[in-house]
């Protein structure tokens, strides 16, 4: 279960289908101090990271909180431009297929709706939880949900 998140919210969400969420970039992120101190960037592996986790956050909760996406592969990583600090990152995930074991999702990441990072596949397979596991999962998870109230 995700520890930090590297998305702030979710501002749109189709079970199933889609998920957008908002990354503000800090210049005090913990990820930029003493990074590049004249021109600080956020890494493109954590832009792929805050896709991945928003991707495992919309097959989970089109799942009812019942399972946990575990991200296990990644195909066609494509890095176009820099995310930097006062930039906010509109993070989308597309569910492309989806079954009782795993999930393909397409992900791509834009500023100013210019694009800075797209990926082609996103993999998870789906970890069943264990009843008493579920409940904590659905409260942290709506925290993050703006889309729908």
């Amino acid at each position: 279960m995700m520890r930090f998140y590297l998305f702030d919210r979710v501002i749109e969400f189709i079970p199933g289908e889609t998920a957008v969420g908002i990354k503000n970039i800090s210049s005090e992120e913990e990820f930029l101090i003493d990074h590049y101190d004249r021109c600080p960037v956020m890494p493109p592996p954590l832009i792929v990271e805050a896709l991945a986790q928003l991707g495992g956050w919309a097959a989970t909760s089109s799942n009812d909180y019942r399972v946990l996406a575990l991200m296990v592969m990644i195909k066609d990583i494509e890095v176009l431009e820099d995310a930097v600090p006062g930039d906010q990152l509109k993070l989308r995930v597309q569910i492309e297929n989806m079954n009782e074991f795993g999930v393909t999702i397409s992900a791509e990441a834009r500023v100013n709706e210019k694009p800075v990072l797209n990926i082609g596949s996103l993999t998870y397979v789906l970890y069943e939880l264990p009843e008493e596991e579920r409940g904590e999962v659905e409260n942290r998870y709506k925290k993050l949900n703006r889309a729908i109230s």
